[in-house]
């Protein structure tokens, strides 16, 4: 906190118009978006921010109370700045939570568009197996950043992204996800504590665009593939030749996505 009782939270605004507000993932800041939001046309505000300890965001987590409330109320925070209905954009973690802000947060949300969310219940739903080896992987993750192994964070990116993804990122990416891997252990916490289920995204009326990369992981496919299920307004995408770092790697593909999507829709302004 600063001099104030106002939460310390990334907040970053361009353009005029709907507005549209993207949540980055684990290990993500507002510049993971740049490459997707200056290819998007005009006549949007753009508002950027970071979840729960990234970037200029404070962490209010602790390891007894990870859960992603925390992370609604940082959505909450931005959209009432915004003043008015928003469109959610999330990648990954992000996804996940902006589908938990449309859920929980009691916001005017007039859209969503996920890039490889993540909500882990659903593929206990879908494939029980799959759900505890990966509860398996992430517990080993945080075993392993106990033990002080520098690099945990790569195997969460190697999970998501395919063997190699961690050691193919530039040096500056590195470092920042070994400064940050505290916040990535909170984030597996607060993922297997969020439980909703198809049932429960059934209730969620607004359009929802939701991507995945055609070489997603296993896991990934199960998620998307229930979510795509359960939603009843929903606009399936798969980008060729992607993984779960789309937004960055095949960034004009997915910004033409999501212009589609929002010029599809009966826009608020």
């Amino acid at each position: 906190m600063s001099g104030s009782t106002e939460p310390r939270i990334d907040y970053v605004e361009t353009g005029e118009g709907p507005v549209v507000v993207f949540v980055p993932g684990s290990i993500g800041t507002p510049a993971i978006w740049k490459g997707i939001q200056k290819r998007l046309p005009g006549g949007y505000g753009i508002v950027s921010t970071s979840l729960c300890g990234y970037g200029g965001t404070e962490e209010a987590r602790t390891l007894d109370d990870a859960s992603v409330a925390h992370q609604v109320r940082v959505i909450k925070f931005v959209a009432e700045k915004t003043g008015g209905p928003i469109h959610l954009v999330g990648h990954s973690f992000g996804g996940t939570i902006c589908l938990a802000a449309a859920l929980y947060g009691d916001l005017d949300i007039a859209s969503i568009a996920t890039f490889e969310a993540n909500p882990l219940a659903m593929i206990k739903e879908r494939a029980p197996a799959l759900y505890d080896s990966t509860r398996e992987m992430s517990q080993a993750f945080e075993a392993a950043y106990d033990a002080g192994e520098a690099d945990a964070s790569g195997r969460i990116i190697d999970f998501w992204g395919g063997v190699g993804s961690f050691a193919a990122f530039p040096d500056v990416v590195k470092d920042y996800c070994r400064a940050t891997t505290f916040a990535n252990v909170l984030d597996w916490r607060g993922a297997f504590q969020f439980n909703a289920v198809a049932a429960d995204y059934a209730g969620l009326e607004m359009p929802i665009l939701l991507v995945r990369g055609a070489e997603a992981c296993p896991e990934m496919v199960v998620i998307t593939e229930a979510l795509g299920s359960s939603l009843p307004d929903v606009t399936p995408a798969v980008v060729e030749g992607a993984s779960h770092f789309l937004i960055t790697t095949h960034a004009e593909e997915c910004a033409g996505l999501l212009a589609g999507f929002l010029d599809g829709l009966d826009t608020p302004s």
